[in-house]
């Protein structure tokens, strides 16, 4: 997100402070309780001030033969049982299609606003890629249909227009403008 607030001369200080998620599998319910919780908690704190804007975000990976699992529970799951374990849990299913999908929930002004991107392409058959802590996914994901193509574990990592958590933040940056 910073290299998009840095084009929009937007400043942005990050704060931490630790609220529990809710249990849910919609990302945008997830974003709209952490950002009224973490405003809450930061002003509490004395990390911001009254009045100040706060942003959260909250990325979940849905795979639609699973009806959605792992969505926001994603990182849970991955830390908890590993994210090897959900290929077998598509073994010899033909619907292999997924999405990451970002919400950024801001607090301003007493109200929460959502602000969504979504990822769309599929799970594929193996493992591909090494991928990284922060990013379990990366080697469970191809953006296209065809198995031939790359997982995003196994393309550069540079972040383009097209992933979710660039249109979540650039649909926000518009809306703040």
């Amino acid at each position: 997100m910073k290299p998009l607030f840095e084009e929009r001369e937007v400043e942005i200080e990050q704060v931490d402070v630790d609220v529990p998620e809710i249990d849910t599998m919609d990302v945008e319910d997830v974003a709209r309780r952490k950002a009224w919780d973490s405003y809450n908690k930061a002003v509490e704190k004395g990390f911001i001030s009254e009045g100040d804007m706060l942003i959260v975000e909250d990325t979940g990976f849905y795979v639609e033969s699973l009806g959605g699992f792992p969505g926001a529970e994603a990182a849970y799951f991955s830390r908890r049982a590993g994210v090897g374990k959900l290929l077998p849990l598509l073994e010899d299913e033909e619907n292999r299609k997924a999405y990451f999908k970002t919400a950024l929930g801001v607090f301003k002004n007493g109200e929460v606003s959502i602000f969504s991107g979504k990822l769309n392409g599929r799970v594929p058959e193996k493992i591909r890629g090494d991928s990284h802590d922060y990013l379990p996914y990366n080697s469970f994901f191809i953006l296209n249909q065809r198995e031939e193509d790359k997982s995003l574990a196994e393309k550069s990592m540079h972040k383009n227009k097209n992933f979710h958590r660039t249109k979540s933040t650039i649909k926000f940056l518009n809306w703040l403008k």
